[in-house]
């Protein structure tokens, strides 16, 4: 009896032990990552930059390639390009274009196939805040105008008005519907595309992990993707959306 109250107070002493150091600031967690994986203690520091990512949803981009590292050296390969794909989300580096191109040239995946609108839009992602707070500053400047002529000088402000109402669309088409960017990345091999959002719909085909495809929407645990130029869905486990 006495074994088995000492060996239940170790187990609750490792939980509450390894809780209490995951409490720690995101930024310790982090430098501890980065320690770990600069002994080439690969396992233990992706389980932290892991946690640190599913926690608090935050990660630097060096955090992001050093998993995708880890990832491709066990060789699973879906994992690190769905790494690489966030690293590039938040640095538009085109050397993580070329290198997600030259992981799924070799292993035969689709989706991947580089163009310059692409990057644009991962320009556009970038600076998206500051061109809300440029729109934003914009329409209130000419609204300042526009009430300046109109008490000052008694004018009607016509063009002043035309262009804010301009303005003020745009900001409101950027706020709402400019971010387009919604792609996933097949994560489990022997992955069922089928016609419709159900278990019995017809077989599209079955593919194996690796692959990116464009989203279009979620229906219950079903997500509606476009395969080879066709409406098509999988189940959500088996993809993972970029955002």
């Amino acid at each position: 009896m006495r074994n088995y109250l000492l060996n239940f107070f170790i187990q609750l002493f490792i939980i509450f032990g390894v809780n209490l150091s995951f409490a720690q600031s995101p930024q310790a967690n982090l430098e501890r990552a980065d320690s770990l994986f600069s002994q080439q203690k690969f396992t233990e520091s992706f389980e932290i930059y892991e946690r640190l990512l599913e926690t608090y949803q935050q990660s630097s981009p060096q955090m992001l390639l050093k998993m995708a590292f880890i990832k491709e050296g066990l060789r699973d390969y879906s994992k690190a390009l769905y790494y690489l794909n966030l690293y590039y989300l938040q640095t538009t580096d085109k050397k993580a274009l070329k290198k997600m191109e030259e992981l799924a040239e070799n292993h035969n995946l689709s989706g991947y196939e580089y163009a310059d609108w692409e990057f644009f839009m991962m320009l556009y992602r970038k600076y998206n805040a500051y061109l809300t707070y440029m729109l934003l500053a914009l329409a209130l400047m000419l609204f300042a105008v526009i009430f300046r002529q109109k008490r000052k000088y008694d004018q009607k402000p016509v063009t002043t008005g035309v262009l804010l109402t301009l303005t003020l669309g745009i900001l409101f088409y950027h706020v709402n519907f400019s971010d387009n960017y919604n792609r996933g990345i097949i994560v489990q091999t022997d992955a069922y595309i089928m016609d419709a959002p159900s278990s019995g719909a017809d077989l599209v085909r079955i593919i194996d992990k690796g692959h990116r495809v464009k989203v279009i929407d979620k229906k219950d645990v079903w997500v509606e993707i476009e395969w080879e130029g066709n409406i098509a869905y999988i189940r959500e486990n088996n993809i993972a959306t970029l955002h």
